[in-house]
C-alpha cells in the first residue's frame, strides 16, 4: 500500500510529464492513497503523523521515502532527525551503499543526497536508488531478493 504526502494542492507540474497523469490516474482510481496540502509532523517507528486540512492524523507504516525534489525540504530533514551538513553543501548523513540515513528504516533517493550540490546528482545516476532501497527494506524483512 502506498500512501502520498504533497505539500501543494496539486502534484507538481515540474513533475515529469509522462510520470504526472500516471500518479493522478493512480490516485483517482485509489491504488495510491494522496493527502494534499499536508505535512508531516512526526516519523514515529510504526507510524508517521500527518498535518491535513481536516487535521492531525496518524498513518501506520512500515518504512518511509522522503522525496522531497530538486531543493531538498531542510526543515523535514532536521525536523525528523536526519543530520546534515554544516558547511553550503547542506548534504544530509547517509549510508552511500543503503541510502539509509542516520535513522534506522529512513532512506533518501535522488538529488537529495546530494544536499545543495544539485548538480552532482541526475536521473541517469541515481535511476538504480529505488531498486536499492526496496532490497534494503526486502533485506531487513528477511524476503529472498531475486
Amino acid at each position: 500500500k502506498v500512501t502520498m504526502l504533497i505539500r501543494g494542492s496539486e502534484i507538481s507540474s515540474k513533475v515529469k510529464y509522462w510520470i504526472k497523469p500516471n500518479l493522478e490516474n493512480r490516485i483517482k482510481e485509489g491504488s495510491i492513497l494522496a493527502y494534499f496540502n499536508s505535512n508531516i509532523q512526526e516519523i514515529r517507528p510504526n507510524e508517521v503523523i500527518l498535518n491535513t486540512p481536516k487535521g492531525t492524523i496518524g498513518i501506520a507504516n512500515d518504512f518511509v521515502l522522503a522525496m522531497t525534489g530538486y531543493r531538498p525540504n531542510y526543515d523535514l530533514l532536521r525536523t525528523i532527525g536526519i543530520e546534515i551538513s554544516e558547511d553550503q553543501a547542506q548534504i544530509p548523513t547517509f549510508n552511500e551503499v543503503t541510502l539509509q540515513t542516520n535513522l534506522p528504516n529512513v532512506y533518501l533517493a535522488g538529488v537529495v543526497c546530494a544536499g545543495m550540490e544539485t548538480s552532482k546528482l541526475f536521473i541517469e545516476n541515481t535511476r538504480d536508488h529505488g531498486e536499492v532501497i526496496v532490497n534494503q527494506i526486502l533485506k531487513k524483512q528477511q524476503i529472498a531478493i531475486a
